[in-house]
């Protein structure tokens, strides 16, 4: 008989596009998108009668917990941000006998010796520690495990955002962004109040921090009008995604929001 000869296997083009595209897929798929709704500062001192009212803005609370129905219902979390300051706060028109909603020049000392020169809007007192005006509007749904985030409880830095202060979280940081990152987020459906202050340099943060986010109109209002205007602008500017109302942010993410009966 003669010699066999060895074939060389030729390997299978098929198998091997295969194994090529799940690989490729592993190092360019994006992540998964993980939400969470944040609802800012939604406190009885900036509702109806409080010191800091905002017109309309009992008005977001019907649908916040239609919303808060949704992201319940498909395991979206939630945290809360509270202001919550000392009664001698340095934004406070009391606290500096100046007139209210006046502009005014502060030198500041912050805790770890730094010193600073601030122009800084004198606001009536409000959301102190302790008070009536800090709690939470009882229109509200609340959950055991909302996430509270408690911010301006330092009494010589101003915190507009839910991540920390105005110097970049440098004097006061509120552990959100530690809190969202271990929850793997991606996404911030963010409302609340008011939309030209809290929610606005919240979001600014939230996008430098490199979240997507997402700000329905009808669950927000703002202080004034022309600066609630500038800052919809300018985070539409930095890529924040802005619907008008509810069903429009659920129709246009779906994929989180399926098999859902829109009673909205």
């Amino acid at each position: 008989m003669g010699n066999k000869v060895a074939v060389e296997e030729q390997p299978n083009l098929k198998n091997y596009k295969q194994e090529k595209s799940f690989i490729q897929n592993i190092f360019t798929r994006k992540p998964k998108k993980k939400f969470v709704l944040g609802i800012i500062d939604p406190q009885n001192d900036f509702c109806e009668g409080g010191s800091l009212a905002v017109l309309d803005a009992n008005k977001i609370f019907v649908p916040i917990n239609k919303l808060r129905y949704l992201c319940v219902r498909h395991g979206i979390k939630t945290f809360i941000s509270q202001d919550f300051h000392h009664l001698a706060h340095m934004s406070f028109a009391s606290t500096h006998d100046k007139p209210v909603f006046s502009n005014q020049k502060l030198n500041l000392v912050m805790e770890n010796g730094d010193k600073l020169t601030v122009t800084q809007t004198m606001w009536p007192t409000h959301c102190v520690q302790g008070t009536k005006g800090a709690e939470f509007y009882s229109d509200l749904f609340l959950f055991y495990n909302d996430k509270i985030i408690q911010k301006g409880t330092k009494t010589n830095v101003e915190s507009y955002s839910a991540f920390g202060d105005e110097f970049n979280n440098q004097y006061e940081q509120t552990g959100l962004y530690s809190w969202l990152n271990q929850k793997k987020i991606t996404d911030i459906i963010l409302v609340g109040l008011a939309t030209d202050y809290c929610v606005y340099n919240t979001a600014l943060d939230a996008v430098k921090y490199g979240f997507t986010v997402h700000v329905i109109l009808s669950c927000i209002r703002g202080v004034n009008p022309t600066t609630t205007s500038n800052a919809i602008e300018d985070m539409k500017s930095k890529g924040v995604v802005f619907y008008d109302e509810i069903f429009e942010f659920v129709n246009k993410n779906n994929r989180i929001f399926n098999n859902i009966n829109l009673f909205l």
